[in-house]
């Protein structure tokens, strides 16, 4: 017969043993952490009483041991363990809470061979913070150990690319590049949803809006990123991974992208891009004095582009006239719906932006709109039921009102992103013609040989791409995806050295 009592009592008392090894084994892990801390602050502290151009390697590979002892550990861990040894931890003042430290194993910047410290990532917290990717913020850092005054610091450097120690100016290693990798692994569920958001844009998991890639500067210009159909921000990375090689571009830009759900109508798009940018700048710069919310440069990519043209050029009644032949507050229906079609028909130059490109742009519309492929896709798009019912209410209430184009257009009822990238679409027509304001260039894919004229990426054709006054027009040997290609990027990263160029005379003059 088991004796009940008994076993009870050598289950507690084997509870507690087991209690007691977890509780000593995570007391020796600790321990066993802070002592390896202690040793490689003291190698530290020997390699840079000895620094100077010959003595690097040993004060290096001392800060290396340093940022793989706190790999992982979070601001109080750290603290608790640097305290006791009386070492003094300083880090960057960035609004945001700071979650954790991650050490980067190999640094790829070009100055690794002769650079001082540990490049590292500074993990920030964004749960509260909705102008940053919702999965955390992570920002290049580099780990130094220096002595101020006497006593022991360890820092945790950021916007820094040189450093004075010992009386001598070293350049800082630093891996600009891995924060942008490590946050596009953690958002691998966003840049898989662009299919899924362009067929149910009111589903989407994500929050339409504006998501900076790093801490906002006011000091340095916004390259704000506007993806196309059926993608996400996540198909800049590797030209945001090009920008950050650039010592300079990344010294003096930071990345804005846009995400939003791409099947709604194109206009609607651009109305929301408006708007999201109106409540940005107010959230980040609500006394409107600041230099980076007055020098915004826009880059859109394929429909994104068409959303970009709005903020750089004045609607005037241009693309109304091309839809309805009676002002607003004459056309029957829901007021809102009036209201909201009126918003996305007007708009004027935003003066904020300076500079746009354009790469791969559909400016007069895609014939693919038109084909077997673009009708299956339009008709697979779903609309909010309340959206496409009082689009269709509005339209149906005042045909006399409106235009004969826009009557032979709109008979198919269909108000999906994809229809409204048709060549035949009145208001895309009317688009086109709008001056553009500021200084703009184009990127264009030619996918094969033959003559320019006729030439096209797969999806949009040169003749759609071209207008007429750009600043400069390069045409690669590229598919639609004319921003992932070297020829792309050079280019791109040649216009922002340029719009670094005319800032510069400007502030000379």
């Amino acid at each position: 017969m088991i004796n009940f009592p008994k076993l009870i009592r050598l289950t507690k008392t084997n509870t507690s043993l087991v209690a007691l090894v977890f509780l000593a084994g995570c007391a020796s892990l600790r321990s066993t952490s802070s002592n390896r801390l202690d040793q490689s602050i003291a190698q530290a502290d020997s390699g840079y009483r000895q620094l100077d151009a010959d003595h690097a390697v040993a004060y290096n590979n001392a800060v290396t041991s340093i940022a793989r002892t706190i790999d992982g550990e979070t601001p109080n861990e750290l603290r608790g363990q640097l305290e006791p040894l009386g070492v003094k931890l300083d880090q960057p003042k960035i609004t945001l809470p700071l979650a954790r430290y991650h050490v980067v194993p190999r640094s790829r910047t070009p100055n690794d061979s002769s650079g001082i410290g540990a490049p590292m990532l500074l993990e920030y917290d964004t749960t509260n913070a909705p102008l940053y990717p919702r999965e955390g913020l992570m920002i290049s850092a580099t780990a130094v150990y220096r002595r101020v005054e006497g006593e022991r610091h360890l820092s945790l450097l950021t916007g820094k690319n040189r450093l004075a120690l010992n009386g001598s100016t070293y350049p800082l290693k630093i891996d600009n590049v891995a924060p942008i990798t490590a946050m596009a692994k953690r958002g691998r569920h966003v840049a898989r949803a662009g299919l899924s958001q362009m067929l149910h844009p009111a589903a989407m998991r994500v929050k339409t809006g504006i998501y900076l890639t790093e801490p906002y500067d006011p000091n340095k210009i916004p390259v704000l990123m506007v993806h196309g159909l059926q993608s996400t921000p996540f198909a800049f990375v590797s030209l945001i991974d090009a920008i950050r090689r650039d010592p300079m571009l990344s010294e003096r830009y930071q990345i804005w992208t846009f995400l939003y759900g791409t099947g709604t109508p194109v206009l609607f798009n651009a109305l929301e891009l408006r708007r999201e940018l109106d409540t940005t700048i107010r959230a980040l710069d609500p006394n409107d004095h600041d230099f980076a919310t007055r020098h915004i440069v826009v880059l859109g990519h394929s429909m994104g582009g068409l959303l970009a043209h709005t903020l750089v050029s004045a609607s005037r009644e241009k693309l109304w006239n091309a839809i309805f032949t009676v002002p607003p507050q004459q056309l029957r229906g829901d007021a809102a719906m009036v209201s909201r079609i009126a918003d996305g028909l007007h708009f004027r130059r935003n003066t904020r932006v300076v500079r746009a490109i354009f790469a791969a742009t559909p400016h007069r519309g895609s014939k693919i709109a038109e084909s077997w492929i673009g009708h299956i896709g339009a008709s697979l798009i779903c609309l909010p039921s309340s959206l496409h019912s009082d689009i269709v209410d509005v339209l149906s209430a005042n045909r006399e009102s409106s235009t004969a184009v826009a009557q032979t257009f709109n008979r198919e009822m269909n108000f999906s992103a994809v229809h409204t990238l048709s060549p035949r679409d009145p208001a895309l027509k009317a688009l086109v013609d709008l001056p553009i304001e500021v200084p703009f260039h184009s990127i264009i894919g030619q996918h094969t040989g033959g003559a320019l004229e006729t030439s096209s990426d797969g999806v949009v054709a040169y003749t759609s791409s071209h207008i007429d006054g750009a600043a400069s027009e390069l045409v690669v040997h590229s598919g639609h995806g004319v921003c992932e290609t070297p020829d792309g990027q050079n280019e791109i990263i040649r216009i922002l050295r340029l719009e670094l160029t005319r800032n510069a005379d400007v502030a000379r003059r």
